[in-house]
């Protein structure tokens, strides 16, 4: 008899996937950029008595996310705070946090010239493995098909290959039959790690 496995047609089908895996009772999320809503929603049903944070430079990006989970009727705590990821509000570190999302680019249907830059991607990936509790995970979508975004993974990766594995378990999936297509890469702390 064969097992099911579930299909991944996209790298959002496969983060779905790992985030339903990592998140449990009472845990802390947060999606670092919310984007038009998509994510935060599937963070929000995935929660048990936690709570969210999410974060969106564009005002336009938040008042989409907020329509979006008001109308699905969730009632899990979730706080928005229009700002950049390069540094998490004081709310982030009241709380171990299990999950931090990273969908980098550009707002789907907004502005293509205001996208998520390298330097501070970088320094908001550094300051996402510090508050990330042990055994939790980040992830991030990257997007290498526009320049900044193929200057990103490129930069992540090389970063995140520094990290001791005997800390973090580094995880890159990508679609080689899909040229330039979106990847993901999962960083998962060590349980071990202090």
């Amino acid at each position: 008899m064969h097992q099911h496995f579930p299909l991944f047609n996209s790298h959002l089908d496969l983060a779905h996937h790992y985030w339903k895996r990592v998140i449990g009772e009472g845990d802390w999320i947060i999606d670092a950029t919310c984007g038009n809503g998509h994510d935060s929603l599937i963070l929000a049903i995935l929660l048990q008595n936690g709570g969210l944070i999410g974060l969106d430079i564009q005002q336009k990006a938040l008042e989409s996310t907020r329509l979006r989970l008001n109308s699905s009727g969730i009632n899990a705590p979730i706080y928005l705070f229009q700002q950049s990821h390069v540094s998490f509000p004081a709310l982030a570190y009241e709380h171990p946090i299990r999950l931090i999302v990273y969908n980098l680019g550009y707002l789907p249907g907004g502005d293509k010239s205001l996208t998520t830059q390298t330097d501070t991607t970088l320094t908001s990936i550094n300051a996402a493995l510090q508050l990330l509790e042990p055994g939790g995970l980040l992830s991030i979508t990257c997007y290498p098909g526009h320049e900044e975004g193929g200057k990103e993974q490129e930069a992540l990766i090389s970063q995140l290959s520094q990290l001791k594995s005997s800390d973090w378990n580094v995880c890159h999936h990508t679609f080689p039959h899909r040229i330039l297509a979106p990847s993901l890469l999962l960083i998962q702390k060590s349980c071990k790690y202090k």
